[in-house]
C-alpha cells in the first residue's frame, strides 16, 4: 500500500496517496511493524507536504525519523532528514533546513549511500542559494550532480537545470 500510495503521489493523485498511506499506517500499527509504520509515516509526510499540510507533514516526518533512529535504520533516517530539510527550507527556516541536510549528509557518508549523500548536498546547495551564497551553492550542487551522474539517478537532469539557472545569477558570495 505504501508503494501504491507513492505511485499515486507521483501521478498527482494526492488524496488517494494520503488515504493509502494512512491505511498502511493503521495496518502496520495493528500488526506491530515499526519499520512499516516508519515507512508509511515517511510517505504520509511527503504527501502532506505536497498538498500544503505543512504541520501534518512535519509531524509525520518527525515520527518517522524517531522510529528509524530507534530501529537503527540509518537509510530511512537520512532520507527523512532530507525531507525535513526540504520542508524547513520551504518555510524559510534555513538554519533548521541546513541542520537536517548536514545530519543526513553525515549519515549518508557513514553508510556509503551515494543517493542520500547527493540529495543532502543538493539540499545544502539550495539553502546556500536562498542565503545568497552562490559560489558555495555552485560547488555543492556540482558535487551532488557528479554523484547523481555517477549513479545514473534521474535527479541529475533537474539539478543540471538548477545549476544553469544559478550560473545566470552570477557570483554573489
Amino acid at each position: 500500500m505504501v508503494v501504491l500510495g507513492a505511485v499515486r503521489s507521483l501521478t498527482g493523485e494526492y488524496p488517494d496517496a494520503a488515504g493509502l498511506a494512512e491505511k498502511a499506517l493503521g495496518i502496520f500499527r495493528d500488526i506491530g511493524s515499526r519499520l512499516g509504520e516508519a515507512n508509511a509515516l515517511h510517505s504520509l509526510g511527503i504527501v502532506r507536504q505536497m498538498t500544503g499540510d505543512h504541520p501534518g507533514a512535519a509531524q509525520a516526518l518527525e515520527q518517522a525519523l524517531g522510529i528509524y533512529r530507534d530501529l537503527g535504520h540509518w537509510g530511512g533516517a537520512a532520507d527523512t532528514l532530507n525531507e525535513q530539510g526540504t520542508l524547513h527550507r520551504a518555510h524559510g527556516d534555513l538554519d533548521r533546513a541546513q541542520q537536517c541536510h548536514e545530519q543526513s549528509l553525515e549519515l549518508a557518508r557513514d553508510m556509503g549511500s551515494l543517493g542520500d549523500e547527493a540529495r543532502a548536498l543538493a539540499g545544502l546547495g539550495r539553502c546556500a542559494i536562498d542565503t545568497g551564497r552562490t559560489d558555495e551553492a555552485s560547488g555543492l550542487l556540482r558535487q551532488a550532480h557528479e554523484i547523481f551522474e555517477r549513479i545514473g539517478a534521474a535527479e541529475a537532469k533537474d539539478l543540471l537545470a538548477e545549476m544553469d539557472a544559478l550560473t545566470d545569477l552570477g557570483p554573489r558570495g
